[in-house]
C-alpha cells in the first residue's frame, strides 16, 4: 500500500517491516525520519500544507447541552429525532439549501434535526491530497453556520438539533423507522413525494408525525429536480418566515473573520457579538440593516463553469431555486421563449451566466447611478486571480472608493479559505445592492437570506 503526500510517495509496507530487515543503518534512519515527519505533520498541524483544524467546533458540537441522555421528552435518550440523507461531494451551498429545508421540516414536526458535517468528498481520509494546498474532506457544519448549535428551538419549546453522531448513539438501527423514498435511483422505495412544494412539506410532516422516536429518511427529499422546478419558489415565503430562518446566522468563525475586516469594509458598523450567537438562553437574531454603501457582485468563473453555462443555454435551463422569485429584476426572461433564435438564446445565457469585464463595469456603473449611496464593491468569485485582478483594476479606475475581493482581501489566510463562501454570503446578504448569478446555488441562498431580511426586491438583481 502506498500513500502519496504532495509529490512524495510513501510505501507503508516498508514502515511495517522491522528495521533490522532493512539494509544498512542509513535506510533505517530514512524510514524513521519519514515516520517522525509524518507524526510531526499531524501533531503540529502546519497550515499549509494541512487544512485548518476544527477542534474548537468539534468540541462545541460534542458538548452541546441537548446531548444529555437524561433530558426530558422530546429530547434525551427517548426524544424525537429525524435524520435525512445528505448528498456527498456536492458544493457547500448545495448542502446548505437542503439544510435550510430539512431543519424547517424537523422543527415543524417537533423533531430534533440530526445534522451532518459538510462533506467535500466521501472518503475515509480526513484530508484530501489531490490538490495543493491540501483540503479537508469534511468540515463540521458549525464551522459555517450557527443555528444548528445555537439551540434557538428552546424558545419555541421544540427539541434542539443534534449531531448525527449523537443520533447514532441513541438511535441504533433496531430503534429506527427507515422511510425510503421512491425515486428513479430507487424504484422500490415506499414513498413518493409530490412535486408541489407546499404539498411536499405537508407530506413530510405527516410522515414525521409517527410514534417512532427515531426516523431516518433515505433518498433526497429535496433533490436537484425540486430546486430546478417552481417548488422552491412556492414555499419561499413560508421558509423565510420560519423560526429556522429567522434565527439563522453564520458561525462565530465566519463572523470573527468579518470582525477583523469591519473597519475596512464597514467602518461605521458595530462588530458581531459572536459570544451571544451560540448562547441559547438569549433570543438573538442577527442584525439585518444593510451595508448600503456596498455593491456585492457574484462572479462565477471556476473550473468547468463555462461548459456548465453552455449546457444551460443549450437546454434553456431555468434559474435555480429561489433565484426564480418573480419580483427579482433579471429573471423575467429566463428561460427565454421557445421560438428564440438559437444564437440569440446562447448569447443571452452567456451574458447572464458568464458576464465579461465590460458587462461587469457597465452594470456596476448603472447600479451606482441608480443607487447613490454605493461607494464600495465586494466581489464574490472563484475566478483565477489574474482575471479577478484585471476586473479590480478596471473597477478601481472607474472611481469606486474601494474594490474588495473576498478571497484575497478578506480571508486570504489559508486557515480561513474553507469557510470563505460563507464569509462572502454574509457580506452579500447585508450589501446595499446584490447582483447575483441566477444559475448559482450560492446566489440562491443569498436571495433567500435577503428575502428573510425584507430587503426590497429591486436591490437584489441578476446579470
Amino acid at each position: 500500500m502506498r500513500l502519496t503526500l504532495g509529490t512524495h510517495t510513501l510505501d507503508l509496507a516498508s514502515l511495517r517491516a522491522p528495521l533490522h530487515l532493512l539494509t544498512g543503518r542509513r535506510a533505517g534512519f530514512r524510514v524513521l525520519l519519514v515516520v517522525l515527519l509524518l507524526l510531526l505533520l499531524f501533531v503540529a498541524h502546519p497550515s499549509p500544507p494541512l487544512p485548518p483544524s476544527y477542534v474548537a467546533e468539534y468540541r462545541v458540537e460534542a458538548g452541546l447541552p441537548q446531548h444529555d441522555y437524561r433530558l426530558s421528552f422530546p429530547e434525551g435518550r427517548y426524544g424525537r429525532f429525524v435524520k435525512f440523507d445528505v448528498p456527498k461531494g456536492t458544493g457547500f451551498n448545495h448542502q446548505l439549501q437542503r439544510v435550510f429545508l430539512q431543519h424547517h421540516v424537523a422543527f415543524t414536526a417537533n423533531r430534533s434535526l440530526a445534522f451532518e458535517p459538510y462533506v467535500e468528498a466521501d472518503t475515509l481520509l480526513p484530508v484530501l491530497f489531490d490538490k495543493w494546498p491540501w483540503r479537508s474532506a469534511r468540515v463540521p457544519l458549525s464551522a459555517y453556520v450557527a443555528n444548528v448549535i445555537s439551540g434557538f428551538e428552546r424558545h419555541y419549546h421544540a427539541p434542539r438539533a443534534v449531531t448525527a453522531s449523537f443520533y447514532d448513539s441513541v438511535c441504533p438501527r433496531s430503534r429506527q423507522r427507515v422511510i425510503t423514498l421512491k425515486t428513479d435511483a430507487n424504484p422500490n422505495g415506499e414513498v413518493t413525494l409530490s412535486a408541489d412544494g407546499k404539498t411536499r412539506l405537508h407530506e413530510l410532516n405527516s410522515l414525521l408525525d409517527d410514534s417512532a422516536n427515531c426516523i431516518r429518511i433515505k433518498g433526497e427529499v429535496f433533490d436537484d429536480e425540486f430546486f430546478d422546478s417552481k417548488a422552491a419558489v412556492d414555499i419561499a415565503d413560508t421558509l423565510a418566515k420560519s423560526p429556522v430562518m429567522q434565527h439563522f446566522s453564520f458561525s462565530p468563525r465566519v463572523l470573527g473573520i468579518l470582525n477583523r475586516m469591519m473597519p475596512a469594509i464597514a467602518p461605521h458598523s458595530a462588530s458581531y457579538d459572536v459570544d451571544r450567537i451560540v448562547n441559547s438562553r438569549i433570543k438573538y437574531i442577527m442584525p439585518k440593516n444593510p451595508w448600503s454603501h456596498i455593491l456585492a457582485l457574484h462572479l462565477r468563473r471556476g473550473d468547468g463553469w463555462e461548459e456548465a453555462c453552455e449546457e444551460k443555454g443549450e437546454r434553456s435551463a431555468p434559474f435555480v431555486s429561489w433565484n426564480k422569485l418573480p419580483k427579482l429584476p433579471g429573471n423575467e426572461n429566463v428561460p427565454p421563449p421557445a421560438d428564440m433564435v438559437e444564437d440569440t438564446r446562447l448569447g443571452l445565457y452567456k451574458a447572464k451566466c458568464l458576464p465579461d469585464v465590460k458587462a461587469i463595469i457597465a452594470r456596476a456603473r448603472r447600479m451606482r447611478k441608480n443607487h447613490r449611496l454605493l461607494r464600495t464593491i465586494y466581489l464574490l468569485t472563484d475566478a483565477p486571480d489574474d482575471w479577478t485582478e484585471d476586473v479590480r483594476r478596471w473597477l478601481a479606475s472607474d472611481a469606486w472608493d474601494q474594490v474588495f475581493v473576498g478571497r484575497t482581501d478578506v480571508y486570504p489566510d489559508f486557515q480561513d479559505r474553507e469557510v470563505g463562501p460563507a464569509v462572502d454570503m454574509e457580506v452579500a446578504r447585508r450589501a446595499g445592492v446584490f447582483v447575483g448569478n441566477g444559475f448559482s446555488t450560492t446566489s440562491a441562498n443569498i436571495v433567500l437570506l435577503r428575502t428573510r431580511d425584507n430587503i426590497h426586491p429591486d436591490l437584489t438583481q441578476f446579470w
